[in-house]
């Protein structure tokens, strides 16, 4: 009974804000938008489907070069085949961003080629129900949802893959309202312990706390964090299918998933570090004053996630 309140307290709250209901009546309010990133190139995490195919194809119409980083070179090249036009503006990427060797391998692959990227999309991420373990020992969705995002960011920076001035949009989840920031907790790899909507939540939190950590280090770029809302793609078809049914005729689309990441890019607006956007603007980053609770700090994780890295 305690989990049912749970649910309906949560859902209850945020159904009209994330479902495309509150994208429908925010953009009420915008003014006119046209971005224009010609001369510019963007690297789009998990870019062969759902929020980052949306990402890629928007900026790409837009005159950016985007580099679409996704493990399926089918699926990649069906991204450049149904992207008409702008098909001519992405260049496919394939990398596992599941695993620690195949994101450094495509890190240097791209400082070998010369790029220097203006916008990176860490968008990457997927929930899994059951405990599953990368080829190089670690939980997937740990890898995937904040491990790599952190490498390739770190060493993007280091490399001087990113440019001095970049902007960085880490895509995260409202699911994150429901930790703290729990370095623990990131890598759960015993059956026993393991709990797939908890660990995404976790590592959604601390996707938001990274994003905090970096704007304060690295002040001549641009750091964000946001939240897509309620989107109606595969992941989440496949991770939350009850979810998904009850839902259906109000999840968002693509372009209103990812309209606020491609605002960012284009306006970079000034804001608090690690203000959690969605739909053009800054929301709270706790909904609930649970999570507010913790022993660690941004640096934990860093460091924590530095030590992961210098396993291999």
């Amino acid at each position: 009974m305690a989990m049912l309140l749970k649910i309906l307290q949560f859902y209850g709250r945020f159904l009209l804000s994330f479902s495309a209901i509150g994208f429908w009546w925010r953009q009420l309010f915008w003014p006119p938008f046209k971005p224009d990133f010609s001369g510019q190139t963007w690297l789009v995490t998990g870019a062969s489907g759902g929020l980052g195919k949306a990402i890629v194809q928007a900026a790409a119409k837009s005159g950016a070069t985007v580099l679409a980083a996704a493990r399926s070179e089918a699926k990649l090249k069906e991204l450049v085949a149904d992207s008409g036009s702008a098909g001519a503006n992405i260049i496919p990427v394939v990398a596992d961003l599941s695993l620690v060797k195949d994101t450094a391998a495509m890190i240097d692959k791209l400082n070998a080629e010369g790029r220097k990227i203006d916008v990176l999309m860490n968008n990457v991420g997927l929930l899994l129900d059951d405990l599953v373990l990368t080829a190089e020992g670690r939980e997937t969705t740990f890898a995937t949802n904040i491990l790599t995002h952190f490498q390739l960011t770190e060493r993007g920076i280091e490399t001087g893959l990113l440019k001095p001035d970049a902007v960085v949009v880490n895509m995260s989840s409202g699911g994150m309202y429901n930790a703290p920031l729990l370095v623990s907790k990131m890598n759960v790899t015993d059956p026993k312990q393991y709990r797939g909507v908890f660990a995404y939540a976790v590592h959604k939190r601390g996707q938001a706390e990274l994003t905090k950590y970096w704007a304060q280090k690295y002040r001549a770029m641009k750091f964000y964090v946001m939240h897509p809302g309620w989107a109606k793609t595969d992941g989440v078809k496949t991770a939350l299918p009850r979810f998904y049914k009850i839902l259906n005729l109000v999840l968002r689309d693509g372009h209103q998933g990812t309209d606020t990441a491609i605002w960012l890019a284009a306006t970079k607006p000034n804001c608090e570090p690690g203000a959690f956007w969605l739909d053009r603007a800054p929301r709270e980053s706790h909904a609930f004053a649970m999570t507010r609770i913790t022993k660690n700090l941004p640096a934990d994780l860093v460091d924590s996630l530095s030590k992961e890295l210098a396993k291999g």
